[in-house]
């Protein structure tokens, strides 16, 4: 694209963009490489400072050609005058509508170009337009398709590639390993979590007293939610669980079916588990800082604070004369300012579930049965990243719950995928 911009050309004020879903994301791609790619001596006047402007993202080139990097979340940004060329990344996310109703008719003069890139995305409007590019329907029209398992091999030594590879088979779950790594338009399962088979993940996890206690909050009143986990060796028989580290174990959940809020919840959890003797660490929905649904003064972050801290506050410490040398608190807020997006948060629960290598590293307990009825049942809204609440509103709120605490705890991170293109 830059080169296209310096080239001379018989058309003046040629313009070219450099566009991604939204304006963030698109400076965030762009913006920094194509400061560095473009010369002093190719710019309008040669001066930086004059012919460059960061707030309206625009590069004025000699030979009057403009780059402009704007986000397609408002395609207005792009539309008013003819452009000669550019690029959409992250084009799995971007508005299904945008290329062909906003991007293309900008596009008519003779040798202008669109280039479509980004990572698959299930079976949407990126898969459907290759389609239509590989059954020969768009005849100006051409695919290209490189996986990472090939890219990496060529730039980091089949060694490096092989290890990196691995990695990701033994924290990635398997659609998501296809997608990101072999840039494959996975079928879009309907279930959230596809990884889940209550033969290979349930079976009985003892509570031990000792051990540092995980609980994750979902907030609502129709129910009101926990889940409540410990992490340890495996020591059962089946085979295919991981027995290198320590695994999750669901040892119990909390369902409180109507009239709940933060302060309930919290009280059957000290009812239950208040003579624990470990730590104790909470994870949660980041909007419970705004205690929309404890119907209580404080917001649900508050409110899980105050209620446990006087029992899991402190633990004494003292030195081998009994005589108490300082106070440790038992109790750790560990909640994010905002929540993950659903499908990574999905993802990491998933890879924690099942690997793309088959290693098992969670264990539930029969108890927590509606953790395993939404397992079993959760699903997305069709054609979306959503999970479906309308269908089904008693179901996703502990799954939610847990979720929020395997994400912060075992994140699938996005390392893996920021080196596949499509």
């Amino acid at each position: 694209m830059v080169l296209a911009a310096m080239r001379p050309s018989p058309y003046p004020k040629r313009r070219y963009f450099a566009c991604g879903p939204t304006n963030d994301q698109s400076k965030f791609i762009f913006w920094g490489d194509l400061l560095a790619l473009v010369p002093d001596w190719a710019l309008a006047t040669g001066n930086r400072d004059r012919d460059i402007s960061h707030s309206d993202l625009t590069i004025n080139l000699r030979g009057g050609a403009t780059i402009k990097v704007a986000g397609l979340d408002r395609p207005a940004r792009i539309e008013g005058d003819f452009w000669d060329g550019g690029v959409i990344d992250e084009f799995a996310d971007c508005k299904p509508s945008v290329l062909q109703e906003h991007v293309l008719p900008m596009c008519v003069r003779p040798g202008s170009y669109v280039d479509v890139i980004g990572v698959p995305s299930g079976r949407n409007h990126f898969y459907s337009l290759v389609q239509q590019i590989e059954a020969g329907e768009l005849a100006h029209a051409r695919t290209f398709h490189w996986k990472a398992s090939e890219v990496l091999h060529l730039y980091l030594g089949t060694e490096r590639a092989e290890t990196f590879l691995a990695q990701a088979k033994a924290s990635m779950d398997p659609d998501t390993y296809d997608q990101e790594l072999n840039a494959s338009f996975v079928s879009v399962r309907d279930i959230c979590y596809y990884c889940f088979n209550a033969t290979d993940h349930v079976e009985s996890c003892p509570y031990d007293p000792q051990a540092t206690l995980f609980v994750g909050f979902d907030f609502n009143v129709s129910p009101g939610v926990a889940i409540i986990c410990q992490e340890r060796r495996y020591r059962g028989d089946n085979p295919h669980v991981d027995r290198t580290e320590d695994v999750t174990m669901v040892v119990d959940e909390i369902w409180i079916e109507q009239n709940s809020n933060t302060r309930k919840v919290c009280a059957e959890l000290l009812r239950r588990y208040g003579a624990h003797e470990g730590e104790v660490w909470v994870y949660a929905d980041a909007s419970g800082a705004s205690g929309h649904s404890s119907q209580t003064s404080g917001s649900d972050l508050d409110l899980i604070e105050k209620c446990l801290s006087p029992v899991f506050g402190s633990r004494t410490i003292s030195d081998a004369g009994g005589v108490v040398m300082a106070y440790r608190s038992r109790l750790t807020m560990d909640v994010p300012a905002s929540n993950p997006a659903v499908r990574v948060r999905i993802n990491s629960v998933n890879a924690r579930l099942k690997a793309v290598d088959g290693t098992i590293r969670t264990r539930i307990d029969p108890k927590a049965k509606h953790l395993i009825r939404d397992l079993e049942g959760v699903q997305y809204k069709k054609g979306t990243s959503d999970i479906d609440k309308a269908g089904a509103p008693d179901l996703s709120h502990i799954s939610d719950a847990f979720g929020y605490l395997i994400h912060r705890r075992h994140p699938m991170t996005e390392d893996w995928m920021i080196v596949t293109q499509f």
